[in-house]
């Protein structure tokens, strides 16, 4: 009798999934060993404050609707500024990715 390669393939998939799982786990929590919605404010307050920086940037630059605008300078600001949101953000996003894949201690309810 020949095994099926598909649950066979299946069932591996569930064991590597386990084994990562167990793996960042043991890697991550650690790492951020008192999380909670507290400790996680200040990520989300810098997210937010990028954001509006980058935003409050584009629309100065676009209030001046000289044809001299906008300058390299300008552009170059702007762009750090969005590469920092977007860096900030892409973290932010990374902690839930590992809050909802269990790879960090969430506090237990009281």
């Amino acid at each position: 009798m020949t095994q099926d390669p598909t649950r066979s393939k299946s069932r591996f998939m569930m064991g590597m999934e386990h084994v990562l799982r167990e793996i960042n786990h043991e890697i991550i929590s650690p790492a951020i060993p008192d999380m909670s919605v507290e400790n996680a404010v200040p990520l989300m307050i810098t997210v937010a404050r990028l954001r509006a920086d980058y935003l409050k940037f584009a629309f100065k630059l676009s209030d001046d609707r000289s044809d001299q605008h906008p300058t390299p300078e300008e552009l170059a600001k702007l762009k750090h500024l969005r590469e920092t949101f977007q860096e900030m953000l892409a973290a932010a996003q990374e902690l839930e990715h590992c809050i909802d894949r269990g790879y960090i201690d969430l506090p237990a309810k009281e």
